[in-house]
């Protein structure tokens, strides 16, 4: 009896300890279940600038393109040439990432980000600068919502400056569905895009409405190579503009006018990134790049045989950067030191053109800027000194809108930022 009764016991006690140890891997396998990720960032930038004269700019100034040309006046004094500083805080940040766990194969990811460089009445309101989501798999992307342009967010240069090396780097983020299909090393990218911050010039200024009633997105093509430290990507993209939709005849009555214009881009770039160095390089030959935040856009010349609809051509442009940059890459306090190097030259039109629409001024020949700027950065803290010159050859506009420059303009501008970013991560 008493050894039935201990190997009743044993029994018992072995049955207990598989119970324990199942319940401890049915516990650990729980706890290795993929989180959902939360993360809100952002950081608080302050930004001073001085220009030595009146430039064409953006948000509050900051983000500068070129120097206006002279302005003179009866006595011979240059009204444009007049020095200004600025201290603003608009650029501030806050954004909002997530990632699902990976449902059989496939997660989800989100951006929603903003800062305060929207246009108000008086004063700066919130805008949106990006808000898309991502459905992602193991060689697939398929991304929908507001992002960086391809033209754009495939390479900027790292530098302190809000422009970003515009209007020698393309500038735009833009709804858009994008696909990305990657093979190895090499990510291929299809996408159709719409303006919406920054629209294409035209007879109405500055508007979304020429590409909405044109019917078509851009369409843009492109492949990326990244491996050890080195990024090489090519890319071009078509779009189709309807500047105007009606027009009015001699006799006060108006009719429907079906007039487009049509334009390619294209873009090569490159980027090796070292321990200390970084090398980055970007080169833009295009037609009509005024929605990219660049010196261009198009003309219209004649009239087609119903005797009122215009026709249109676009303006040429190449536009290239340089980046060499010195990091160290310490724990915590470090120095980036960068000089960037930009060149941009008008071709005009294959046509003759009567009148122009463009991003800019249509007497500008070339574009060149050189800019130096030092970074000094503890943990989320980032200290950036920059100096920038910026010159234009402003000259007469020929038949085909080139430019024959003859004088040139300059702006000094000294740029001082400083940032201190924040982030913190969800689990759930």
């Amino acid at each position: 009896m008493i050894s039935r009764l201990k190997a009743a016991a044993i029994a018992l006690l072995l049955l207990l300890a598989t119970s324990a140890m199942f319940a401890t891997d049915s516990t650990e396998v729980t706890q290795k279940r993929e989180p959902y990720e939360m993360e809100i960032y952002g950081f608080v930038r302050n930004d001073f600038t001085f220009d030595s004269r009146k430039t064409l700019a953006a948000v509050g100034e900051l983000f500068s393109f070129i120097p206006m040309d002279h302005q003179l006046n009866t006595l011979g004094e240059d009204l444009n040439a007049v020095p200004s500083p600025r201290l603003l805080a608009v650029v501030s940040r806050l954004g909002f990432n997530f990632k699902s766990p990976t449902f059989n194969g496939m997660f989800i990811n989100a951006k929603i980000e903003t800062d305060f460089c929207g246009a108000g009445a008086n004063y700066n309101m919130f805008r949106i600068r990006h808000a898309w989501v991502g459905l992602n798999w193991k060689h697939h992307q398929l991304l929908a919502g507001q992002s960086w342009h391809p033209m754009s967010g495939d390479l900027l240069p790292n530098i302190v400056s809000l422009n970003t090396g515009a209007p020698f780097n393309a500038f735009s983020r833009a709804p858009q569905v994008r696909y990305n299909a990657k093979v190895g090393n090499v990510t291929l990218s299809a996408a159709a895009i719409y303006q919406l911050q920054y629209p294409a010039p035209g007879p109405k200024g500055n508007s979304t409405d020429y590409q909405v009633f044109g019917g078509l997105p851009e369409m843009y093509l492109g492949v990326t190579y990244a491996a050890n430290g080195l990024k090489i990507g090519i890319g071009g993209e078509y779009m189709s503009l309807r500047p105007r939709t009606t027009t009015m005849l001699p006799d006060s009555s108006t009719v429907k006018v079906n007039e487009t214009v049509n334009s390619i881009a294209t873009q090569l770039f490159a980027q090796y990134s070292g321990k200390n160095f970084t090398v980055a390089a970007k080169s833009i030959y295009g037609q009509n790049t005024g929605h990219l935040l660049m010196m261009s856009g198009y003309g219209y010349y004649g009239v087609k045989e119903d005797g009122y609809s215009l026709n249109y051509a676009p303006l040429t442009q190449s536009a290239t950067w340089l980046t060499l940059a010195y990091h160290t890459a310490k724990e915590k306090h470090n120095v980036r030191a960068t000089v960037l190097g930009g060149y941009m030259k008008n071709f005009g039109a294959r046509h003759d053109l009567d009148g122009v629409y463009v991003r800019g001024y249509d007497n500008i020949d070339q574009i060149f800027r050189v800019a130096p700027s030092i970074q000094y950065l503890y943990k989320g803290l980032v200290l950036g000194v920059e100096y920038e010159y910026t010159g234009v050859m402003y000259g007469t506009p020929q038949a085909n809108f080139s430019v024959a420059g003859d004088h040139l303009v300059g702006n000094h501008r000294a740029y001082v930022m400083l940032v201190y970013n924040f982030s913190h991560k969800f689990f759930k």
